[in-house]
């Protein structure tokens, strides 16, 4: 499936002209820097520039906190990304202190981001292959606490570059970088995202696990399998394996609004965090394969409003029947 929709792509640069997006495009941005068409979209890197040079004017003077400035003219897609994530200049400045070395080893990395983005237009193209409706956002590249590796708000896609790296890097608390070959499947999972359709009112487990699960398996059909490494190589093969165990446990908890351990959290028992994500896309894929209109079958994706009803229509469980 990814070898053909890679074939549509180029045929499509070489073939297609633009034409009128569907109504719904109309509906969903008013905002003239969302991108109707892949080779338009904006990837905005002046927020990697402004934290690096008040890094530096940090470590030349610690007793006055450079991120102050860093965080006040900053993009809206940083400033977006502060609330629950950096937090604050302070939290900031102290992260940055404690992991001098850590984001010293990642800085080359963060200005070879745009080498990828030849790979994210192509990877937007082979999306909207499969769903038109699709609109582009600004993608916001950033760096942050290390808290969060990408998030995306109603004014684009925010990444944060200080967890990825083209080396291995450890934070002194433990935190491994992630491959920055995966940049281009870490910004079409947060585009899943902010083209999904939400339903506030439901904070169930089941929720969030087939969210991330669907940003995962639509992101892997557009831009390659290296998507599932961006919880860690471990995840989807420790799913894979426990496949049964882990369902009946999920199975037994997908109706409560604790998330921990499936995502976001730590594990007691030393199993890899954020199994939910390898869960969710479980569920995803049983539906998109029982589906004969696959095109159809991920506008129900994208657009999900009963997850309990997905999931049954997923006949997902029937195979531990």
């Amino acid at each position: 499936m990814v070898k053909y929709i890679q074939t549509v792509v180029v045929l499509f640069l070489i073939v297609s002209c633009k034409q009128t997006k569907e109504e719904s495009f109309e509906k969903q941005s008013d905002s003239s820097e969302f991108a109707e068409y892949p080779s338009d979209i904006k990837l905005i890197t002046s927020d990697i520039d402004l934290f690096w040079k008040s890094y530096d004017n940090l470590l030349k003077d610690t007793l006055n906190n450079g991120f102050e400035t860093y965080l006040e003219n900053g993009s809206i897609g940083l400033k977006d990304f502060v609330p629950d994530r950096i937090e604050s200049a302070e939290k900031l400045k102290d992260l940055v202190l404690s992991e001098k070395q850590y984001y010293s080893n990642i800085r080359p990395s963060s200005y070879k981001i745009l080498d990828f983005k030849k790979q994210i237009i192509a990877s937007c193209y082979a999306l909207e292959y499969l769903y038109p409706e699709a609109v582009f956002p600004p993608v916001y590249f950033l760096i942050g606490r290390t808290t969060s590796g990408g998030t995306d708000s109603e004014n684009g896609l925010m990444i944060a570059l200080e967890v990825y790296s083209d080396g291995d890097f450890t934070t002194d608390y433990g935190r491994p970088s992630l491959d920055i070959e995966i940049m281009p499947n870490v910004v079409i999972h947060e585009l899943i995202h902010f083209l999904q359709k939400d339903d506030i009112e439901d904070e169930t487990l089941l929720k969030y696990c087939i969210r991330e699960g669907s940003a995962d398996f639509i992101a892997e059909l557009v831009s390659g399998e290296k998507t599932k490494l961006a919880n860690g190589a471990d995840v989807y093969p420790y799913g894979e394996k426990n496949e049964r165990e882990l369902w009946i446990e999920f199975n037994n908890s997908l109706n409560s609004k604790d998330l921990s351990p499936w995502l976001y959290s730590q594990t007691p028992d030393g199993r890899p965090q954020n199994l939910g994500y390898w869960m969710g896309y479980k569920i995803v894929e049983a539906y998109y394969q029982k589906s004969n209109d696959k095109k159809k079958a991920l506008r129900d994706i994208l657009n999900i409003d009963n997850y309990r009803q997905f999931l049954e229509q997923s006949e997902y469980s029937k195979k531990f029947e």
